[in-house]
């Protein structure tokens, strides 16, 4: 059973932005930048052939969506979608999983220094602390606040 199996279980703590009948969404623990959220399916697939069409159309519907949220919620620019799709692309979890990371302009030192520390930092063991996850559940709910805010109805003339 992988950390994500765990999670969408219920059997381990996350901050979630959404969840529904094929997909959830939840907050990096260990984020790149402010509002990192991976976007992961039920279905315990290590790669994106695994799936199905609908299954994989969602996902990325749910990563473009949250993508658009953050921007949003935080005040991000833009974002980076990002799959590594199998061990030999350096995936580290061996389920399907998309990382939706928000920039936020004029940051790509910080980001590539965090992306190398996000490597690093894998393999180590992840303390629990409380004071982290109420700030990883406030990005959450600001996140899910607007992915879940009504759209406007564009008029038709």
């Amino acid at each position: 059973m992988t950390i994500f199996e765990s999670i969408i279980r219920g059997d381990m703590p996350a901050s979630f932005v959404h969840d529904d009948a094929q997909c959830v969404a939840f907050m990096d623990i260990r984020p790149i930048t402010r509002g990192h959220v991976l976007v992961v399916p039920r279905q315990a697939k290590q790669t994106l052939v695994g799936l199905s069409t609908a299954t994989r159309q969602h996902l990325w519907e749910l990563a473009h969506a949250i993508g658009l949220a953050q921007q949003q919620a935080l005040g991000s620019h833009a974002q980076h979608l990002l799959i590594n799709d199998g061990r030999a692309a350096s995936q580290t979890v061996p389920h399907v999983h998309i990382h939706v990371i928000p920039r936020y302009g004029r940051d790509n030192l910080y980001t590539l220094g965090r992306l190398g520390w996000h490597i690093t930092t894998l393999a180590l063991p992840y303390r629990e602390r409380a004071s982290r996850r109420r700030k990883l559940d406030a990005l959450a709910a600001s996140i899910a606040g607007a992915l879940n805010a009504p759209k406007p109805v564009p008029e038709i003339a």
